[in-house]
């Protein structure tokens, strides 16, 4: 583990009951990093590596918080966005965006009213953790 890590991890408290959490990056290193250090935190971690998995993963598992990255092959963040606040049974499910500063207003736009939070790339673990525990109160 890397110095960084293991600094976030030190002082970093554990979520006091066991929130899951929905990773969906295609890329799998990116994936793998994020659900390392949610893990590490005393989070419960899922990973999708586009939206169809994603909504796969849903119907089998409640979610407390989905972390998306908005480029994705086979279905954007964007339209995963839209189709998921269309349901009301995951309307209101807290979204954590991984973006550049441009596009988070249009990200407002579309994602409705549901929970929304933003992590800008380049994704800083302290602020990411920082960001999960906003959402999640």
């Amino acid at each position: 583990m890397n110095s960084a890590m293991q600094t976030i991890t030190q002082t970093t408290a554990a979520p006091a009951t066991v929130k899951t959490v929905l990773v969906v990056d295609d890329f799998a290193s990116v994936c793998f990093y994020h659900v390392n250090l949610l893990r590490q935190t005393g989070y419960q971690c899922l990973e999708a590596h586009d939206g169809h998995e994603a909504f796969d993963k849903l119907r089998q598992q409640r979610v407390d918080l989905i972390l998306l990255d908005m480029i994705m092959p086979k279905m954007s963040g964007e339209e995963f966005i839209r189709r998921i606040r269309a349901l009301h049974e995951y309307a209101n499910i807290p979204l954590l965006v991984i973006t550049s500063e441009a596009v988070k207003d249009s990200i407002r736009q579309f994602a409705g009213d549901g929970p929304l939070g933003f992590a800008l790339k380049p994704v800083i673990p302290s602020t990411l953790l920082e960001a999960v525990r906003k959402l999640l109160g």
